[in-house]
């Protein structure tokens, strides 16, 4: 990278993040970008790795990464989770320094927004799936719906507890900085490579506890061009040497049929990852800065982060639904089949116009379901 676009990094992150007050109601509208990128990496990574396989005992679920390894890098692409928390901690402390009232009112009113739509989402699909299994939905069918339309859930459970710790966080960036990243990472480590289970689940709370304390640090501070590169590269070198030398499993997210994964619970492997893709952003700034200037761009991104919340709650139930109304065409393509090769790739693409479609369907209903001052108000505070 030359010199020039090195310089202009440093100028972006010290005249964009400290010209702005903490606590400002203004949005970065890099950041509202890198969440959009965040958002879809998710989804788009869900639903290209996700199979529902049609069987005797009903619809189970399967991942072309099982049969077609060669396809793994795509998942250090689209498992993007420790950008979620990244840009999750940076809207926190802009929302922790302007709270009214006090620390625990600030949390009850973040749970409260998220509360709602996950209530309405659940009831509405345990009466979807009473219904079907009164009428002879397969058991194994309905229990897979479950899980894949639970799993996304677990986010919003770490999530919360995130904005719960938001004041340590902000008390460890007062006194160590950029630094203080280095707590939960570290605690990561050990945890990852000396705490046995069921206690290694701990680092749910750490692994993405280092992506938040980053954010939240971003937001008080800049970030030296330095610290980036050795983020990304060092990041990359790091998740190289886990899988090389101490045979952690290379894809970023969990494959059927492997001993371990690197998402359950988030291994010292992803949280390498986390510290690529954030330097990665952090190098970026300036090309994300022209793009999100642009006005459909913008609109875009504004319109997305709006409704982050019921995308990522509803777009496992966009795959659900398609997969269900299509069975009743019979076991197609891409959709019902066994993804073992190039040709359930094809077919996958094609249905994705489909999910998006019922997806910004599922969207209307809920936002139509929820009172919008609600939804608006955490956006604008997320």
């Amino acid at each position: 990278m030359s010199t020039a676009v090195a310089t202009a990094i440093t100028n972006v992150d010290s005249t964009v993040e400290r010209a702005k007050p903490v606590g400002a109601s203004t949005r970065n509208p890099v950041v509202d970008t890198v969440r959009v990128l965040a958002v879809a990496g998710v989804v788009g990574g869900h639903w290209l790795v996700t199979a529902l396989v049609s069987g005797v005992n009903g619809l189970s679920v399967d991942s072309p990464l099982r049969f077609m390894p060669g396809l793994v890098p795509v998942s250090w692409f689209c498992q993007t989770l420790g950008l979620f928390f990244l840009t999750g901690g940076y809207a926190a402390a802009a929302s922790y320094a302007a709270r009214r009232g006090s620390v625990f009112a600030w949390w009850g009113r973040k749970l409260g927004a998220l509360a709602v739509p996950v209530a309405v989402l659940l009831g509405c699909w345990a009466a979807v799936l009473f219904g079907l299994s009164a009428r002879g939905l397969p058991q194994v069918t309905v229990s897979t719906l479950v899980y894949l339309i639970t799993t996304p859930l677990w986010f919003l459970g770490v999530y919360l507890l995130m904005l719960a710790v938001t004041p340590l966080a902000s008390w460890l960036d007062d006194r160590l900085g950029l630094a203080a990243a280095l707590v939960p990472a570290a605690l990561a480590v050990l945890v990852d490579f000396a705490v046995p289970a069921p206690w290694n689940q701990l680092n749910e709370l750490f692994v993405w506890g280092a992506a938040w304390q980053f954010g939240l640090a971003w937001r008080r501070r800049s970030v030296p061009r330095g610290m980036a590169f050795g983020l990304l590269f060092g990041g990359i070198a790091a998740y190289a040497l886990l899988v090389l030398v101490a045979h952690y499993p290379v894809s970023a997210v969990g494959v059927p049929g492997q001993l371990r994964s690197n998402l359950a619970p988030p291994s010292a492997a992803t949280l390498a990852l986390a510290a690529a893709q954030t330097g990665a952003v952090l190098l970026a700034v300036p090309l994300l800065t022209r793009i999100s200037a642009r006005p459909r761009v913008a609109a875009l991104v504004r319109g997305v982060n709006a409704r982050a919340l019921p995308i990522f709650l509803l777009h496992q139930s966009s795959l659900a639904v398609v997969t269900l109304v299509a069975g009743a065409f019979g076991t197609l393509p891409g959709l019902h089949t066994t993804p073992d090769g190039p040709g359930w790739i094809l077919a996958r693409l094609l249905w994705l116009p489909v999910f998006a479609l019922v997806l910004t369907v599922l969207l209307t209903l809920l936002i139509a379901a929820l009172r919008p001052t609600r939804i608006r108000r955490f956006a604008r505070k997320s």
